[in-house]
């Protein structure tokens, strides 16, 4: 039978990376760094053979890890998360991407490489590896900490600018110089077609996986959500956008879906399988000769990255609110770059802008960066003590004071924070017009121009089809600031109000005029609008006002399935919590922990530990500030709030089994064995319940046969008469006793 080069590859891939990921758990290095040095051992620039021949399939699989990591992280890490910390994650990849491009030119500029060169290489150092990060983070068991909420979202906005720094590029490679109209309309392209997949995700994926759900089996709940991660990822590559962000979007779908506890559990061997494959292929990508011979480039650009980085990150942290030591944290994690550094590297290749020696040190230094980067997290924690301890007192209270300041500041925004959020909705509204508007221009006017054979009147049936449809939407954008009003409001909140109102509705008709020139020509587009739009508006308005409530209420409801009010709750305690550098951590009880069975008083979580328990999740069940009675159960989900520093003393007890020795594992070692009853056997005459056999041997009797008759779980009054077969289930251990105490010739096992 021939064996194909893709599985032979596979099957050496798994074996290298499994033996050499068992040597570093060994001596307690994180996995990710093995599964590089199986890539560099198994490479084509390293030992006398070539292991590895089916290169470019090996690629797919790898590609396949990124998608199944970033999925997962969606999975674990939702959109609500992600618009938690926008602000403060842009201020931040803001101040990193600004001083990145600038050190990555200087360091080019040094180096005596052309203008092109330069400013290629300073990209390339603007955006950290979300793939390396994430395996990193997750080998060290630091996912649930409070810096990396942080990191997670400084690496979806890096993913973001990242698009728009290609289309820079391109733009600029092939004109020589850089075109704000691009960089905008790209950003506005992706705003568009970003919050698109996101509506329309949330309003239809979840109801149909809660369906699923019901009716499905594992098997199908999987089938399922590998086909939409995939759809997804194969849509963002037809828009050229990166297949991790697709496949991030999805998860975050999904994450407010009621399956994505079990979607996360069974994705996990999956993500486990081809993210394995994805770092031995970038080890494989190490040239041992080629950094030899770029050494001073390689180990200036390495050393630029991540004292950069590390400086930079930090600052921008800082200057958000953070903590000195969550700030040194993200700093210290996202010092390195990765895969869309070969993505930059390798689109001037393609335009013929760089020189050849570009992307070989781009991949050194991304190497050694990802080699880097798990100490530089380890090390973190332990230099923001040392920094804190070493910095004055009067520098500390002022960083202190500026953070508790700022998060101050976000816990009194009400007023704010409401007009953001009139603000947000009027985008949301205004994101389904467009994208109803440019779908119905692409893809409905074509198919109706053959039709009618008349361009004229296509285009107004396809505006008319486009108003009509999306009328609820532009309803809202209308009245978007009138919803809020109160009887009882200041007149100066008033004014401001009639105000934001005046300019949303003005908004409102320049935001579908521009759309409507699609469709028909600028001098009919006012008439289209004042003559036919506002009309019909005023006529239905009561009818809007309907179908845009139910749309609402049919996709808020996604999100009051998937947070009770116990994350409510527990998200207004973060936020009065925040200054005390305290954070919420859900943490699941094992079955086996050695807390299962106690009552919380018995297990002193606040006197001995400092944290608090502020809801028990149970099933469909939530318990709110549980009492000191209440009992702990297997599979429980707690909700508790401390430090990171306190939470992780106790973590690993709650979700750690105790070990089992062999006399606990023993009790899984059951048997059913059938034995005759001969006429010599004490067991004649006697009934079950008269001959202790369950009292003796802790056995239980399954059945009898008696003369080709069979009686299914007998009575304990049943007699035993010779020539009875006995179907018997116990340990091993105590059937050989019974053996030996009541049947002289028992018959072998066997199944019934």
């Amino acid at each position: 039978m021939h064996i194909f080069p893709l599985i032979r590859d596979l099957a050496i891939i798994l074996f290298v990376a499994g033996v050499v990921s068992l040597i570093f758990q060994r001596i307690r290095q994180p996995v990710v760094l093995g599964y590089l040095l199986a890539g560099v051992i198994l490479g084509p620039h390293t030992g006398p053979f070539l292991l590895i021949k089916d290169v470019p399939n090996i690629k797919i699989w790898a590609e396949l890890g990124v998608i199944f990591l970033m999925f997962s992280l969606g999975l674990e890490f939702s959109f609500r998360k992600l618009a938690r910390v926008g602000i403060t994650a842009s201020v931040t990849t803001l101040f990193e991407v600004l001083s990145m491009l600038s050190l990555g030119y200087l360091a080019g500029r040094i180096c005596g490489w052309t203008f092109m060169d330069s400013l290629f290489l300073g990209t390339m150092l603007c955006i950290s590896s979300t793939t390396i990060i994430i395996k990193a983070l997750e080998e060290l068991n630091l996912k649930t900490r409070r810096f990396a909420e942080l990191i997670f979202g400084v690496l979806i906005v890096e993913d973001l600018v990242a698009i728009l720094i290609l289309v820079g590029l391109s733009t600029f490679a092939k004109s020589n110089h850089f075109s704000a109209a691009s960089i905008a309309l790209s950003a506005g392209k992706l705003c568009l077609v970003i919050g698109s997949w996101f509506l329309t995700g949330y309003f239809l994926i979840p109801p149909f996986m809660r369906y699923a759900g019901k009716i499905g089996n594992k098997e199908t709940i999987t089938i399922l959500s590998i086909g939409l991660c995939l759809s997804l990822v194969v849509f963002a590559d037809y828009f050229q956008y990166s297949a991790a962000l697709g496949a991030f979007i999805m998860g975050s779908i999904l994450a407010e879906s009621s399956e994505s506890e079990k979607i996360e559990a069974l994705m996990q061997p999956l993500r486990h399988l081809f993210a394995a494959v994805f770092f031995v292929s970038v080890g494989m990508l190490l040239d041992p000769m080629l950094l030899l011979k770029h050494i001073v480039p390689v180990i200036l650009i390495t050393l630029i990255t991540i004292l950069g980085k590390i400086l930079s990150t930090t600052f921008g942290a800082l200057v958000t609110g953070q903590t000195l030591r969550t700030s040194i944290q993200v700093g210290f994690s996202l010092a390195q770059i990765g895969e869309f550094s070969f993505i930059i590297a390798g689109l001037g290749w393609n335009l013929g802008v760089v020189s050849e020696h570009l992307y070989p040190i781009g991949i050194a230094v991304s190497l050694v960066t990802t080699f880097t980067t798990p100490y530089l997290i380890r090390f973190s924690y332990n230099f923001g003590i040392f920094l804190e301890r070493r910095l004055p007192s009067r520098v500390r209270k002022v960083l202190n004071r500026y953070a508790a300041w700022k998060q101050a500041t976000r816990a009194d925004l009400s007023q704010k924070r409401n007009f953001y959020q009139h603000c947000f909705r009027w985008a949301l509204n205004g994101i389904i017009v467009s994208a109803v508007f440019l779908l119905i221009a692409e893809l409905f006017i074509p198919s109706l121009e053959s039709a009618v054979k008349d361009p004229t009147v296509a285009h107004w049936i396809g505006w008319l089809t486009a108003l009509s449809t999306t009328a609820p939407f532009i309803w809202a954008m209308g009245v978007e600031f009138r919803k809020e009003k109160s009887p009882d409001s200041e007149k100066k909140g008033d004014l401001f109000q009639g105000f934001s109102l005046l300019i949303s509705q003005l908004m409102t008709l320049l935001w579908v005029g521009l759309l409507s020139l699609r469709f028909i020509p600028a001098h009919f587009t006012v008439l289209g609008i004042f003559g036919i739009g506002i009309p019909l508006f005023i006529m239905f308005y009561r009818r809007l006002s309907t179908y845009y409530q139910w749309f609402e209420s049919q996709f808020l409801s996604t999100f009051e399935r998937k947070i009770p009010k116990r994350y409510l709750y527990s998200h207004a305690i973060q936020r009065s919590m925040a200054p005390w550098d305290a954070h919420l951590v859900r943490i699941k009880v094992h079955p086996n922990s050695k807390f299962v069975l106690m009552e919380l008083g018995s297990t002193h979580l606040r006197s001995r530990y400092g944290i608090n328990i502020v809801t028990v999740h149970r099933g469909i069940k939530t318990i709110i500030a549980p009492g000191k009675e209440e009992v702990l159960l297997p599979e429980d989900e707690l909700l508790v709030l401390g430090s990171d520093e306190k939470i992780e003393k106790v973590r690993a007890q709650f979700e750690t089994p105790i070990h089992l020795d062999d006399t606990l594992r023993c009790r899984f070692n059951y048997q059913l064995k059938q034995f005759k009853i001969e006429s010599t056997s004490p067991l004649v005459g006697q009934s079950i319940h008269q001959s202790g056999i369950y009292e003796k041997f802790s056995i239980i009797v399954a059945g009898i046969e008696r003369k080709h008759h069979r009686i299914l779980n007998p009575e304990s009054d049943l007699t035993f008469e010779a020539e009875d077969i006995a179907w018997i289930v116990g340990k091993e251990e105590e059937m050989e006793n019974l053996k030996k105490y009541f049947f002289s010739h028992p018959s072998s096992a066997m199944t019934p």
